[in-house]
């Protein structure tokens, strides 16, 4: 069963659920098994160089960032999730590459700086999710 009108819809998934992007865990085994149970699942680039991302297959914030966002372009990834950064140089790219995007935003003005870029939809993420992004909790986002 899915769920109209809801991310799942837009994701085309069975569920509206996301795998988080846990770097160096979020692996493609991981993200298979996600994505086979009806959710989306996510490959975390976070620090791996483009030769990992390349046999893995996904996303940003790294010193490899502008390498790895030229590959999602190219390969033509279905769904990017960015976390952690403002990755507005890269949205019309992946967009005109036929990718749905959907950053992780910690603050308001963030998100609304990622609709203006062309974001499908954004991810709240405060300081729960290992403090790893800005200072608010999920519940003000």
């Amino acid at each position: 069963m899915s769920y109209p009108g809801t991310i799942a819809e837009l994701l085309k998934t069975e569920y509206p659920l996301i795998q988080g992007g846990m770097a160096w865990v979020a692996d493609a085994k991981l993200a298979a098994a996600v994505s086979s149970a009806g959710g989306l699942g996510v490959i975390a680039a976070g620090n791996a160089p483009v030769a990992w991302v390349k046999a893995q297959l996904d996303m940003l914030l790294s010193p490899y960032a502008d390498e790895v966002a030229a590959l999602a372009e190219a390969e033509h990834v279905p769904v990017i999730i960015t976390g952690a950064g403002n990755p507005s140089a890269y949205i019309k790219r992946w967009k005109a590459a036929g990718s749905l995007v959907g950053p992780v935003v910690a603050s308001r003005s963030l998100a609304k700086l990622m609709e203006r870029a062309g974001a499908d939809f954004i991810i709240a993420e405060g300081t729960e999710a290992g403090g790893h992004i800005g200072e608010l909790a999920s519940s003000v986002l």
